[in-house]
């Protein structure tokens, strides 16, 4: 089935309502065309939404280097413990 001919017009609109933030769900409903469509369109016209910013790496406080070193004193406790409990599940005895 041949696909009906989507207009310059319908296509610009649909590429600034995308970068206008709009779903592509409500952008085809909106345009009476199909997501498909929509996601062919911005994809070949090269918009689309905005690229999200990368996360912030927050400073090394004191406070945070704490809180980082609690977590991994934490890890190493939780992974004895697993060990522990492997072996003794295994009976090898009770020593690591």
């Amino acid at each position: 089935m041949a696909r009906k001919r989507i207009s310059d017009a319908t296509r610009r609109k649909v590429v600034e309502d995308c970068e206008a933030g709009l779903s592509k769900k409500k952008v085809a409903e909106k345009h009476g065309i199909s997501v498909t469509s929509v996601t062919r369109i911005v994809k070949e016209q090269g918009g689309g939404s905005p690229a999200p910013e990368p996360a912030r790496k927050e400073p090394d406080t004191p406070d945070v280097q704490k809180k980082l070193s609690d977590v991994e004193r934490r890890i190493r406790d939780l992974e004895e413990k697993i060990l522990y409990l492997e072996a003794r599940k295994q009976g090898k005895g009770t020593r690591v």
